[in-house]
């Protein structure tokens, strides 16, 4: 997925791509859940935990990213990328609350991406250190490898939302405030910047979910 994103000139097929990415690094918590069933209940809580939180914090996050996109395109008809040159000039609210949730997805700390893959890459350090199996650490390089390789995408983006000469004339500004399409991107950027503030109850709750379904569902 990172691979075929890396090349896009097409904002909406880029993040396409960049969710099967990110199907991939949920189903990086499922080798060590097996691998610890079993064996040790509480390290396979931990990982179910682990892709729980990874979900809820993509739902605000990939939600937030296509809404950006499908309200520019509404607006000035058009989702290739070197048509979002200089958007930080024209709608500000608009690029920032961009960059956000793709500095997010790339899993970059402060943001609520980050939770989300230090709670998945955890779970694989945790079936490595108690069961030994090395292919739990392999899987491990090879997420870490993804993530750096969606940075270049994600920065290209940024780069020529905030760093291209805009086009001139200036297009038309996106209300970020004043309409409902802005207010609904606001909404999502909102828990994708700041989630990471209540990491202690999105980990309970996550939790008590993984512990209940580790309890009635046979692995």
């Amino acid at each position: 997925g990172n691979l075929a994103a890396y090349g896009q000139t097409n904002i909406k097929r880029l993040l396409a791509y960049s969710t099967i990415a990110h199907a991939g690094y949920m189903m990086m918590a499922i080798p060590p859940l097996m691998e610890l069933a079993g064996v040790d209940a509480v390290g396979a809580e931990q990982a179910v935990a682990g892709l729980l939180i990874y979900i809820v914090v993509y739902v605000f996050m990939n939600m937030g990213a296509f809404a950006v996109v499908a309200f520019i395109r509404n607006t000035i008809q058009s989702e290739e990328i070197a048509d979002y040159r200089g958007l930080i000039r024209s709608s500000p609210g608009i690029a920032i609350c961009f960059t956000l949730m793709l500095f997010s997805l790339v899993g970059l700390p402060p943001f609520s991406g980050f939770i989300g893959k230090f709670a998945i890459f955890a779970s694989l350090v945790e079936g490595f250190t108690i069961t030994g199996q090395r292919y739990l650490m392999v899987l491990l390089l090879i997420g870490g490898l993804n993530t750096a390789l969606s940075l270049f995408y994600y920065l290209r983006v940024v780069k020529v939302m905030t760093l291209d000469d805009p086009p001139d004339p200036l297009p038309l500004p996106l209300p970020l405030g004043q309409s409902g399409g802005g207010r609904f991107i606001l909404l999502l950027t909102v828990p994708t910047a700041l989630l990471i503030l209540a990491w202690e109850p999105l980990s309970t709750c996550a939790t008590s979910a993984a512990l209940f379904l580790v309890q009635h569902v046979p692995l």
